[in-house]
């Protein structure tokens, strides 16, 4: 791991949904798994140099901008976290982009 800046919504996520599973909380949503999958290759392909892999870790944040604007009983809003997400692989794939043009 080159640079574990890339695995930071993976590493938080997962702790939270660790925590969350090993409560007893109640079920964790298969979708999560695939989000977790797609942040952790989003990293990896990140690391590897290619600005273009900020797009998978971009799937799930828009995944979670949408079903902020569905009513799905959640107490807490997905979106604002979404979007900050979003933001964050964006900015990732741009810094990915900057640094190969050097």
């Amino acid at each position: 791991m080159k640079n574990p800046l890339f695995y930071i919504p993976a590493i938080l996520f997962t702790f939270f949904y660790g925590v969350l599973a090993l409560s007893g909380v109640g079920p964790i949503s298969p979708v999560v798994v695939v989000w977790l999958v797609l942040w952790f290759i989003s990293g990896f392909i990140l690391n590897k140099g290619y600005f273009w892999g900020s797009l998978p870790g971009a799937l799930p944040a828009i995944h979670l901008i949408y079903m902020g604007t569905r009513e799905t009983g959640q107490i807490i809003k997905e979106t604002p976290i979404g979007v900050v997400i979003l933001i964050y692989y964006v900015i990732c794939g741009y810094w990915v982009y900057r640094k190969k043009q050097r």
